[in-house]
């Protein structure tokens, strides 16, 4: 399946759906776990992803379904598919930095730890790897998708002791950006926090001094 053909399948799927839907519905219909729409779309402001149009009774939160549809080809949005709709080559093998950049960790001692706690005779073991290292994307997808309600990663570096409130606030955005595979620019900076560009270059200067990256 091409992109194009994955990005049309999935306006299809969503058209499918009612009005209002879930992150649950999202991540079916586009082959993600909610983790990851959660982390990477819905809670990271800079990517512009449809607000909430209100709650369901038990406290689900729901979106416009055409929203989330425009978002989704503004942003060449497509669906990653399941074993059932693939052949399985070799792209569709991954590797353990692959799996992590895929489902939104925070990095690939996350995949790590779950391949070690559930390791092969456990009850659900992690997808084993090939001779190279690499686990089949479908299995490992499916895998997660089942584990979804109780993430197993490890927690994150803690903020270093002694920030200010401000600049733990541009360690936290920091560490957002580079978990994204990007680089926090002082203009991002800057729009994030409403303030100058200037200030924002100071602010990441003054970071830089406090943890001893500059």
């Amino acid at each position: 399946m091409t992109e194009d053909e994955a990005r049309g399948l999935l306006q299809q799927r969503l058209a499918a759906l009612g009005e209002r839907i879930t992150l649950a519905d999202i991540a079916a219909a586009t082959g993600r776990t909610p983790h990851y729409i959660r982390h990477y779309w819905a809670n990271t402001p800079e990517r512009g992803f449809p607000s909430t149009r209100g709650s369901r009774t038990d406290g689900t939160k729901e979106f416009d379904r055409d929203q989330v549809a425009d978002w989704c080809h503004r942003n060449g949005i497509g669906v990653q598919l399941h074993a059932s709709e693939i052949e399985d080559t070799r792209r569709d093998w991954v590797t353990t930095a692959d799996i992590a950049e895929r489902l939104g960790l925070r990095d690939r001692s996350a995949v790590r730890y779950h391949a070690r706690k559930h390791a092969a005779g456990s009850p659900d073991p992690y997808p084993a790897p090939d001779e190279d290292g690499r686990r089949y994307w479908p299995d490992v997808l499916a895998w997660h998708q089942r584990h979804e309600k109780a993430p197993r990663t490890k927690p994150g570096p803690q903020p270093t002791a002694g920030l200010t409130p401000r600049l733990h606030r541009v360690q936290l955005l920091v560490e957002a950006a580079k978990a994204r595979g990007e680089t926090l620019t002082a203009r991002a900076l800057a729009g994030e926090l409403g303030i100058h560009e200037d200030s924002a270059y100071r602010l990441l200067r003054n970071l830089a001094r406090a943890t001893g990256a500059e």
